[in-house]
């Protein structure tokens, strides 16, 4: 498999399933879902802020310093509004014959490998928005690991239900 002689072929085995073009993609349109939801979040969390020192529950210094000058505090919205960003291009699963690989980060690279044998329950989940672009999170139960749930988000919901339906039935058959 490798040219290399420093690598040997279980290695190089590895190094091939866990790239990027072996793993399947979310929608893009997850990208708007999370967005949305933090940025209703800093909303909220500036709108109540706003109120409370209209209301002088904020008086003082710090208050001013912190929110109505430039200062780092206005730099930890933005941040945290392109998190999401850069967490679409770590997500991706992969169905492989008896485990499903889910792979998730953005500094630390999570690999996820569910045993199709031990699939419990495989549900669907929608929020109103991903219901309004059409996403589902795909949410498999395993027996008796430390991470008894495993997600997918933003699956298109036709995929979503294949995935969900052959993950439930190969999980029953492998179980037999």
């Amino acid at each position: 498999m490798s040219t290399d002689p420093a690598v040997s072929e279980p290695e190089a085995t590895v190094t091939a399933e866990l790239s990027n073009a072996s793993f399947l993609r979310l929608s893009p349109l997850v990208c708007v879902v999370w967005l949305t939801n933090r940025i209703a979040l800093w909303t909220v969390a500036i709108v109540a802020l706003a109120i409370a020192r209209a209301l002088g529950y904020l008086d003082g210094e710090w208050w001013e310093t912190w929110v109505f000058s430039p200062s780092a505090a206005w730099l930890i919205p933005p941040l945290h509004i392109a998190v999401p960003l850069l967490s679409y291009r770590g997500w991706g699963y992969r169905r492989r014959e008896h485990d499903l690989l889910v792979r998730h980060g953005v500094v630390t690279r999570e690999y996820v490998a569910v045993p199709l044998a031990r699939v419990q329950q495989v549900d669907a989940s929608r929020g109103p928005l991903e219901r309004v672009l059409g996403l589902t999170t795909l949410v498999v139960h395993t027996a008796g690991t430390r991470a008894a749930r495993t997600q997918i988000p933003g699956l298109t919901s036709e995929h979503a239900e294949l995935l969900r339906d052959e993950l439930s039935r190969k999980g029953h058959e492998l179980a037999e």
